[in-house]
């Protein structure tokens, strides 16, 4: 597992109807975004699709072929559906292209190749050794707040001192819609700040899983209820963006670090974020260990 500080505010198909993050032109959607971009089309399915990533990656025939140790003729030839490609070519092409665990699985179909990686159910027995890592994870975190979300910010787990924090009811929720519902604009100091933070990251995703229909209704709707905010180049006040609530008259500044599994090959794993909010002063500290619950003090000084 691997552990690194990020700023926080804390499968589908490929489908013939596309979208793709546009640098400085936002989200080009449709048949019209391909041929914007110059994208013919191709009698082949996995050719179109390669095709499409190739663009999205901004990747020549040529750059593409040297780093998945081909030639442009062959690229070529696989964008026109007038080669096949191998199993091993179109892992080699989606490692060159920096391709998602579940988009791989897509173009391997196109080629009329089975999935590579799997797709397990949170519940399926041979998830339980990981879900056993998560919750002592969890658990051990206590009395600080953790949570784990999937790839569409939909919270998959959380420790009981979560409640403290984000109130009841979280496990099964969406995180972006539960702070755009509840007035997070009003319970979070630097709101700008972390708003804007998390916007950019959920345009990075997009980016990185362009043709993801929930992702890219998850950006529409973070757009559309956070307006015009402005960009926050640097926030004077913290060396990483982190969300800092309003809990009566007292303001808790936290500090979110984030875990992933690492070198992941299932898909759900793969898109599984760990959240670890720590106090970032003396006033969180004592707010958080004031509200832990009897089981949450054991252990504690």
């Amino acid at each position: 597992m691997m552990i690194s500080a990020v700023i926080v505010a804390t499968p589908e198909s490929w489908r013939t109807t596309i979208q793709v993050a546009i640098p400085l032109q936002g989200i080009v959607s449709g048949r019209k975004a391909w041929q914007y971009l110059g994208v013919a089309s191709s009698s082949s399915p996995f050719g179109a699709q390669l095709r499409q990533w190739r663009h999205v990656r901004g990747h020549s025939q040529l750059r593409l072929a040297a780093e998945a140790a081909s030639t442009p003729r062959h690229i070529s030839f696989l964008e026109t559906g007038r080669s096949r490609p191998s199993r091993d070519m179109v892992l080699r092409l989606a490692d060159a292209l920096d391709i998602p665990l579940r988009e791989r699985n897509a173009l391997l179909q196109a080629a009329g190749l089975p999935p590579a990686f799997s797709q397990a159910e949170v519940g399926a027995p041979q998830f339980e050794p990981f879900l056993r890592a998560i919750d002592r994870l969890l658990d051990a975190h206590e009395p600080f707040p953790a949570l784990v979300i999937d790839g569409h910010s939909n919270v998959v787990a959380a420790n009981r001192a979560c409640a403290v924090l984000l109130g009841e009811g979280l496990v099964g929720s969406n995180m972006l819609r539960r702070y755009i519902d509840n007035g997070a604009a009003t319970a979070i100091v630097n709101w700008p700040e972390v708003a804007s933070a998390a916007l950019t990251r959920l345009r990075g995703q997009l980016h990185q899983s362009p043709l993801d229909d929930s992702l890219r209704n998850l950006v529409t709707l973070a757009e559309a209820a956070l307006g015009d905010l402005p960009s926050q180049q640097n926030s004077e006040r913290s060396l990483v963006v982190c969300p800092w609530f309003q809990i009566g008259e007292t303001v808790i500044r936290t500090i979110v670090i984030a875990a992933r599994f690492d070198s992941a090959v299932d898909i759900t794993l793969d898109e599984l974020r760990i959240e670890l909010i720590y106090p970032e002063d003396d006033t969180a500290e004592h707010f958080f260990r004031d509200h832990a619950t009897p089981r949450d003090r054991s252990g504690i000084p």
